[in-house]
């Protein structure tokens, strides 16, 4: 199997439509202070390329990094341990107290499907996702929201407004699309999709090829 980075997982989903943070690569401090400035504050440092499908794991990710000197620390920190690492990943720093995931597999059964679910930290803790056999209509990928046990967060939450389905359907179809579109893809993973405002905004995605 082959997968794609962060960054060219996103490029190639948002083709299809897939909204996704700001971001840009660095090969370096230097060029990582650069992006940030023209990103704008605050930003996610991570690292990136060939082996970093697990950033998280191997201590490569420094959130809500605020200004430069808080980039320098973090960047030394991360090179402690990932030293070869050679590429990383600025990002927007997106905010929302919702997150979901949804990713698209070939089941060896039933073929291309695709999920969606609650996402973040309660992932892995608490089991809340559906799915749905590809091609589907639009109007199933909305049905397949409201299946969640926690559908009540796409409704109005501490003070956040309601998610535009509309967006969030876009989202789903984008992720669809691109895997139909290219026999090799084998998955597709995109987690989180954090609600921003009303917005479903990718923020971490990875796309694996056989």
């Amino acid at each position: 199997m082959n997968s794609l980075t962060e960054f060219e997982s996103k490029r190639l989903l948002s083709k299809f439509g897939l909204i996704s943070c700001n971001e840009s690569t660095a090969k370096n401090y230097e060029e990582a202070a650069a992006a940030a400035l023209e990103i704008g504050y605050p930003i996610v440092l991570k690292i990136s390329g060939e082996g970093t499908e697990h950033k998280s794991e191997l201590g490569g990710v420094k959130l809500g990094i605020n200004n430069q000197d808080e980039l320098s620390v973090a960047f030394d920190e991360i090179l402690v341990s990932n030293s070869e690492v050679s590429e990383f990943l600025i990002c927007e720093h997106i905010e929302g107290k919702r997150e979901f995931i949804a990713g698209y597999h070939i089941d060896k059964d039933f073929g291309p499907t695709i999920m969606f679910g609650l996402g973040g930290i309660f992932a892995e803790a608490i089991s809340d996702a559906s799915f749905r056999l590809l091609p589907c209509s639009r109007e199933e990928l909305l049905r397949m929201v409201y299946e969640l046990k926690s559908s009540a967060l796409l409704n109005e939450f501490r003070s956040e407004p309601d998610v535009d389905l509309e967006a969030l359907a876009d989202t789903l179809e984008a992720i669809a699309k691109c895997g139909l579109a290219d026999p090799l893809i084998e998955a597709i993973d995109v987690n989180p999709i954090v609600i921003s405002g009303d917005l479903p905004v990718a923020v971490d995605a990875l796309v694996i090829k056989s």
